[in-house]
């Protein structure tokens, strides 16, 4: 049988665990607008590029790339505060939205609406991770598409 003294300190050494953890959580983000406004240029982008796909203007989609990897640069700068092992769960994250784009910029010339496609699924689903890996209350709301 477990002493009531026992589990006063389990109770206390988990009430102080998970105040610990809320503060890293709530204290992540050192600059959380700079931080939203940097990680938008990602779903922006791929919001942008599905419609450039869709009129077929493949000739674009280097520039767009451009724009992942200035956003890429803003987002590392934005964060370059905030604790190593937050960067070191983002980075790869980030780098993998650089490199999707990348290739969906060299598929472009291709004019291959499957590769294409293909290319730009991938990117969506890197944007996506990347997304999902900070918390709430910084990441962008969903970006609105265009008026007709």
């Amino acid at each position: 049988m477990i002493k009531s003294s026992s589990i006063r300190v389990l109770l206390l050494a988990g009430g102080v665990c998970l105040m610990a953890g809320g503060a890293a959580a709530q204290s992540i983000q050192k600059s959380p607008q700079q931080v939203m406004h940097a990680l938008a240029t990602f779903p922006r982008v791929v919001l942008h590029t599905q419609i450039l796909i869709d009129a077929k203007n493949y000739a674009r989609l280097p520039h767009e790339n451009q724009e992942v990897k200035e956003g890429a640069e803003a987002l590392h700068t934005s964060l370059s505060a905030e604790p190593a092992s937050f960067k070191a769960k983002v980075d790869p994250l980030i780098e993998s939205a650089v490199v999707n784009s990348q290739a969906l910029a060299d598929t472009a010339g291709s004019g291959d609406l499957g590769k294409i496609n293909a290319a730009h699924d991938k990117l969506a689903a890197a944007v996506k991770s990347l997304v999902a890996a900070f918390p709430a209350s910084v990441q962008p709301p969903p970006p609105k598409p265009p008026k007709s």
